[in-house]
């Protein structure tokens, strides 16, 4: 049986979750300090199997990046990346354009799990409030799997095919759509699931919902719904990923099947993957 997450800290209805998730040794060195992109960190330096240990510096997982401040950008140029893979929808990033280093290749990967705009338009004594919020994420992340595993089969066709050493996934909020595909990459490479969901679970330390709430208001029209009603789809939980994990138990043999079979992560791409982002310890 595969090693399996746990969804601990889910909230009760209405209420905020309690972090149970310590940080490991080395977290404080995960963020950049963007002051535009707060979500914005390293995603390496986790052990990778019994001899292996992740690369510094070559998985980044942010939000967008549409609010860079200059020193922001040199930053982000600095660090040498080879390909930047957008999650976001095509309205999304119209709406809130990358402000990219030049010579970067890009990927957009249009994940678009269920009808997030029909929740947040809804009038919130149908929707149910923030009970009915958070029960809507974890469907969001369940559509990871149903419905969008052929579109991040591809982004992970497409870094290996491009070759790219050091790489940049991100979405809007970078916890969500990036989360579960890190997760997975960083399954591929073998590291332990309590590291995978400590990974996931920072976001929780660096995307603050009550600091969101005003961008989330410009952005959709929800000036009906409440604080409490919208905390859920700002927060990070792992009953989220938990959701979209149970959906990989539900519909494939094993998780291992999923990455081999749905994401096309067979073998030599894992021993690629592995070539490219792991060295021994």
């Amino acid at each position: 049986m595969p090693e399996r997450m746990t969804p601990t800290g889910q909230p009760q209805a209405g209420g905020a979750a309690t972090d149970t998730h310590t940080a490991r040794p080395s977290d404080g060195q995960r963020v950049l300090g963007l002051a535009g992109s707060p979500n914005f960190r390293d995603a390496g330096g986790y052990a990778a199997g019994k001899r292996g240990q992740m690369h510094w510096g070559r998985l980044y997982r942010s939000g967008h990046l549409a609010c860079l401040t200059a020193e922001d950008r040199r930053r982000l140029a600095s660090l040498g990346l080879d390909l930047v893979v957008d999650l976001r929808r095509p309205d999304e990033r119209d709406l809130e354009p990358s402000a990219l280093p030049e010579g970067i290749a890009f990927h957009g990967a249009d994940i678009t799990p269920g009808s997030q705009a029909s929740a947040i338009y809804a009038d919130s004594t149908q929707l149910g409030g923030g009970r009915a919020m958070f029960d809507f994420m974890c469907d969001i992340n369940r559509e990871f799997v149903r419905s969008q595993t052929e579109t991040y089969r591809e982004v992970f066709a497409v870094l290996l095919d491009s070759g790219a050493e050091r790489v940049l996934v991100h979405c809007s909020a970078g916890k969500d759509r990036t989360g579960f595909a890190v997760a997975m990459l960083q399954r591929a490479l073998g590291v332990a699931v309590s590291d995978i969901e400590a990974d996931y679970m920072l976001s929780r330390r660096y995307f603050l919902p009550e600091e969101q709430l005003e961008r989330l208001r410009a952005k959709y029209a929800v000036e009906h719904l409440s604080d409490e009603d919208l905390l859920p789809m700002m927060r990070v939980e792992p009953a989220y990923l938990q959701a979209a994990l149970t959906a990989i138990d539900e519909s494939w043999e094993s998780h291992d099947a999923y990455l081999r079979h749905g994401l096309g992560l067979a073998d030599a791409e894992r021993r690629e993957l592995r070539r490219r982002f792991v060295h021994d310890r």
